[in-house]
């Protein structure tokens, strides 16, 4: 019985720390300030390994690139804004439960698949292809009576 709660405090518990964070990042966000955001990428190119990687993506509004890290790369990984997002395969996704997305830089040749919790993918829509809207969709979000997609 003790193994169920457990389980359960787990699920709800995660459930309401993530709303938080997420709305404290939006609100980072709308300030100008940088912000962390958990994610899994991986990617095909040079220096990656070809396992998801957990790690952080580090998001600055009006930034030029937004920067992962993870324990287990070498450094920091840049992706360049300005790129496209491509609907990724799904037996390449890591986990069912959060977004998954690719992201192809300007002037790259190979995809970089990220996922997030579904509740930042606004945001790292906005990061990486217009890093000046960030501010907009960090406020936009966090506004009051603002409606959030599911």
């Amino acid at each position: 019985m003790g193994e169920l709660v457990g389980e359960f405090l787990a699920l709800f518990a995660d459930g309401f720390l993530r709303a938080r964070h997420v709305a404290r990042t939006r609100r980072r966000l709308a300030a100008g300030r940088p912000v962390r955001i958990p994610c899994s990428a991986r990617s095909d190119g040079p220096g990656w390994q070809p396992r998801y990687l957990n790690g952080r993506l580090r998001i600055t509004p009006g930034a030029p690139s937004a920067v992962f890290t993870a324990r287990d790369l070498d450094g920091p990984v840049e992706l360049p804004s300005g790129g496209t997002f491509h609907e990724p395969e799904p037996d390449t996704w890591h986990s069912q439960d959060w977004a998954a997305t690719a992201y192809l830089a300007p002037g790259a040749e190979d995809r970089v698949f990220l996922q997030v919790d579904s509740r930042y993918l606004p945001l790292l829509h906005a990061a990486l292809t217009d890093p000046a809207a960030v501010r907009a969709e960090g406020a936009k979000a966090g506004s009051p009576g603002a409606v959030h997609e599911v």
